[in-house]
Parts: structure tokens; sequence; C-alpha cells
């Protein structure tokens, strides 16, 4: 059922209008390989081996190389749709071909070999693909974590809200592909000095099963969740750090006064962009005043203020029939886990704790 699950989400990101997309093309390319390498194991081990034929036993289905190069693109069209791809990320394309091939060259070893060297063939073919797959994987998919974690970084230096732009969802996605991976790794190596581990493999196949679910889950029901912020690749500040200007004391002032008098952090949209134009300087000045004199990124510098709002009506009593998120709210704040993480990260307490604690002192 899994495999024909997978099936079926690869189908709708390929064909459905609303999912279609650069980035879940090769979404659906991952999908594709891990059901049809799925249904095949299943297909496979309902029949004795001298059953199928020599066609069937030696399709080129195990293209392991499919799924971190698809999640590779999928990652890297989200993030960046519009940019051209760099020579040495085409090259990826080739793990692919090459796999088929290899698959492929089961077929002559059983036709022309003798019985005496079918096995030592199959066994060395074997351990050649399952390497070439698991060594191009593991290097894709933490190149993958890279690009999701530079796109974090941006957003961090660029919004003060991250609800419906943030990937970690994502990311922790590829993190538990690439364990996956590792440990199919260390399974493989086990092999090949002699120790194969049935469990082992059917731990990677099981993982690959609730892979596939997980993903039904975002594709379907939290399709939102891929429509991500315009991602410029930028070098980062310790790259590009040039001296302040003579006018910076004066331009950090006026941000701190704004922030104070006008309270520009209760917009909860407030942007880098947005707070620069106001200042009438550019982004990226705005990002190395506030790096270099707050000692913190945007999203820190802004939600700081958030909090401190939140702190001074979560004890003022004319907010006493305000709910925690109304003051969440009210404060700048759109979203409730963001709110209470950086509450407690900020004073050490949750919310509803720090009231209580101040309804006790008075």
């Amino acid at each position: 059922m899994a495999g024909f699950h997978g099936l079926f989400l690869a189908a709708i990101l390929y064909f459905n209008k609303r999912f279609r997309s650069k980035s879940n093309q090769f979404l659906a390319m991952a999908l594709f390989a891990i059901s049809i390498i799925v249904c095949y194991d299943f297909f496979y081990y309902s029949f004795e081996e001298e059953e199928l034929p020599l066609v069937i036993q030696y399709l080129p289905v195990y293209i392991r190389t499919a799924i971190p190069i698809g999640l590779y693109f999928f990652v890297r069209y989200l993030i960046e749709p519009d940019s051209e791809l760099k020579g040495w990320e085409r090259l990826w394309y080739l793990p692919i071909v090459i796999e088929v091939i290899l698959e492929l060259l089961y077929i002559p070893i059983n036709l022309f070999l003798t019985e005496d060297t079918i096995e030592t063939g199959e066994h060395l073919l074997l351990i050649l693909e399952e390497s070439m797959g698991l060594f191009t994987s593991i290097p894709l998919l933490w190149l993958a974590i890279r690009k999701i974690n530079s796109y974090q970084n941006f957003l961090l230096d660029n919004y003060s809200n991250l609800s419906g732009k943030s990937l970690l969802w994502l990311r922790n996605l590829v993190t538990a592909i690439l364990l996956i991976f590792t440990v199919w790794l260390f399974n493989h190596m086990l092999f090949i000095i002699g120790f194969e581990s049935e469990g082992t493999y059917s731990l990677v196949s099981f993982s690959l099963v609730i892979f596939l679910f997980w993903m039904g889950y975002f594709v379907i029901l939290q399709h939102p969740l891929f429509q991500v912020a315009r991602f410029k690749v930028t070098k980062t500040p310790a790259t590009t750090s040039r001296k302040l200007s003579p006018k910076t004391d004066s331009y950090h002032q006026n941000l701190i006064h704004l922030m104070e008098s006008e309270s520009l952090y209760n917009n909860p949209e407030l942007n880098l962009q947005n707070l620069a134009n106001t200042l009438n300087i550019s982004p990226g000045y705005l990002s190395q005043i506030i790096n270099e004199k707050e000692h913190k990124n945007f999203f820190e510098f802004v939600n700081q203020y958030r909090v401190e709002e939140a702190k001074r009506k979560l004890i003022n009593p004319d907010y006493d029939h305000y709910s925690i998120m109304g003051i969440a709210l009210e404060s700048g704040f759109n979203s409730k886990s963001t709110f209470n993480a950086l509450f407690k990260k900020f004073t050490g307490h949750t919310p509803s704790s720090f009231k209580k604690m101040h309804q006790v002192q008075d």
C-alpha cells in the first residue's frame, strides 16, 4: 500500500496544476523512485526467486540516486526557482544514468557467464552500484541541508516573522533521509566485509515507507508550506563587512527611537526592507547596523521588543481580560508557538508562568 501511496503522490505532484512546479517535479522523481523500490520489494518477496522471469528479476528499479538527487533539486528550485543551474550541478544527473546501466548489466551476467561465476559477478556488481548510489546520496543530502540553512539565515536577517516561510520542517525531513542513508551505508559496509544484516535493511525500507506517508501529509494537507520567501544568494555580513560611516550612530539612534516611540514592532509583517525604507537607508546597511550595534540579527532585534511589550501587558491589569494569545497578537506576534518559544528564550519563563509569578508578587 505504501508504494502505491507514493506513486499516487508522485502523480499528483507531476500532473496536478495546483502543485505543479519545477521543484515539485524533482520531488515527484524522489517519491517515484522510493515507491518503485517499495513496490518491487513487495512483489519480489511475494514469490520464490526461481518463479520470476529473468527480466522481472533484474528490472532497473533500484535507482537509489534518484532519491537524493530529486530531494536536492526539490530544495534547490523551491528556494531559488529562477536561478540558473551551475555546471557542477548538472553533473548530478549522471549517477542516475550510470546506476540504470549497472542495473541492466545483471541481465548479460546471467545470460553469458557460467554458473560458477554468476554469483561472483552479481556480488561485485551489487557492491559497485550500491556504493556509487550511497556515496552520491550522502554529500547531496548534506548540500541540501546546507542550502536550507542558508535560506533560514536569510529569513532571520530579513524578516521579523517566519510563519509560512520557514523550512525547518523540510530540513528535519532531509536530515531524517540522510540518517536513513547513513544507516544504509553502514549496513552496506558490513555487507562488503561479509556481515549482511537483514534487520538493518528492513529498518531502512520501513523508514522509506514512513517518509512516503510523511511527504503525503505535507504535499496534500500542508501545501502552503511550499510557498517560501523570495531568496537571494548573498554573501554573509562577515564576508561583506565594511567600515561603518560616521553617521552610523545617528542612524542607530533613529532606529531605536522609531522602534520605541512608534512601536513599529507591532506590525507582524515588519521586515528589513520596509524598516530600511522608513530610515531612508539600504537594507544591507541597516542589517550591518543591527548586527554590529545590537549584536543580533533582524529577527531577534524586532522580537525582543515584542517580548518586552508582551511582558508589560501581561502584568498590566488593563489587559487581564485578554488571553495569552490575545496579548501576543497585540504585541506583534502572529504565531503562538513562535511567541512561546521566544518569550521563554528571552525571559527564561513561559508567558503563563511569568504572569502568575508577578500576580503572586503583587
